[in-house]
């Protein structure tokens, strides 16, 4: 049998369609999605298999009939895949193709694979979904398991007291914190969007941007919305 042409077509975050608030698709599946997407050439669609690597975070995907991945095409992706905290990687000769999270990998709860005509959708889902909303704050921006570096923007919704200030810190746990304060127009729900300096760190960590409303009673952080990421060293 000839074999199948496979084109990277690209790479999907938040369950396969952009979706992460608390009463979509991604939060009814039990999980946040970081995938990769394939798109066949020729007559045939070859059905992905997903298996656990040798390495941790590491999955082999094979396929059900032989299958050619060029090297210009998972290079061509190698950013966006750098951005959703994943490497790919094709041996020909076992008919392998490897993708390796490089970060978050004890989040890893399960892989879904699916095809759909023409194309297949290979997913590493991490649990439990961030919770995104939290009464007063939502954050839309950056999305979460995704890789920052430098100044990063900050932005959501927010119905504060008195128009705020609210508190956004980029932490990464033990290692490093900044701090910045932004207040909306108005004491409605108002949009909100803030630069933001990663803190100075050694090497990559995992962490979190963290919004919240210090409460007018005693300080105490209220309307808490926490998003996982991967921070690049040097702020």
């Amino acid at each position: 049998m000839a074999a199948v042409v496979l084109i990277v077509l690209g790479l999907a975050f938040a369950y396969l369609a952009g979706r992460s608030s608390g009463d979509d698709e991604s939060a009814s599946s039990g999980g946040w999605g970081s995938g990769v997407t394939l798109v066949f050439t020729g007559d045939e669609t070859a059905k992905p298999t997903v298996a656990k690597g040798s390495a941790t975070g590491e999955y082999d995907v094979t396929f059900d009939r032989p299958v050619t991945i060029a090297q210009s095409q998972l290079a061509a992706v190698g950013t966006d895949a750098d951005q959703l905290l994943m490497k790919l990687g094709w041996d020909a000769t076992s008919q392998t193709l490897t993708i390796t999270a490089t970060a978050w990998a004890s989040a890893i709860s399960r892989t879904d694979a699916a095809t759909d005509g023409a194309q297949a959708s290979i997913v590493l889902v991490r649990t439990p979904t961030p919770k995104l909303t939290n009464t007063c704050i939502s954050v839309s921006a950056p999305a979460p398991y995704t890789k920052l570096t430098g100044i990063t923007t900050v932005s959501g919704k927010a119905q504060l007291f008195e128009a705020g200030p609210m508190t956004i810190l980029a932490r990464a746990p033990g290692k490093g914190t900044t701090s910045t304060r932004v207040k909306t127009a108005s004491s409605a729900l108002e949009p909100y969007s803030k630069d933001v300096n990663l803190p100075l760190l050694d090497a990559p960590e995992e962490g979190y941007i963290s919004a919240f409303e210090p409460s007018a009673k005693d300080g105490s952080p209220i309307c808490e919305v926490d998003v996982p990421v991967y921070m690049s060293p040097g702020g």
